[in-house]
């Protein structure tokens, strides 16, 4: 009898652990105030890109984040999304090339290494480059 009750018990302060640890992240969600990540919040970064955009204007696309970094393809995604009808490749190859940086500034290194020169800062870590179409 005590080792079912010493179970009970057990599954009962797990079930109890479990409980508070959701609590305290629907706690944590809630008082948070800036959105990170999304759709919503990944369009504001291209609020002030050009909205002269013709459709199916083809750009490539650079970021700073490291490939086997999980939400560098999700943020290649976002931005197709973001600037759709245009076509944006992940491909240093076009004429114009977005480049997305997290850092508070461009990594020039960055854009020589791939031969970009930078155009226009569009803010929110988003500048627009003049690539070698090869």
């Amino acid at each position: 009898m005590a080792r079912h009750q010493f179970a009970i018990l057990s599954l009962a302060a797990i079930a109890l652990a479990s409980s508070l640890w959701f609590l305290l992240d629907v706690l944590a969600s809630a008082t948070h105030r800036a959105q990170n990540f999304g759709v919503s919040a990944f369009e504001s970064r291209f609020s002030d890109f050009p909205k002269t955009i013709q459709p199916h204007s083809v750009f490539g696309y650079l970021s700073d984040n490291s490939p086997s970094d999980p939400s560098a393809l999700a943020e290649f995604h976002l931005t197709q999304y973001a600037l759709a009808p245009a076509i944006v490749k992940p491909s240093v190859h076009e004429d114009l090339v977005i480049v997305n940086y997290h850092s508070k500034q461009l990594d020039m290194k960055l854009l020589v290494a791939n031969r970009l020169r930078p155009l226009r800062g569009i803010g929110n870590g988003i500048t627009l480059c003049r690539g070698e179409k090869r």
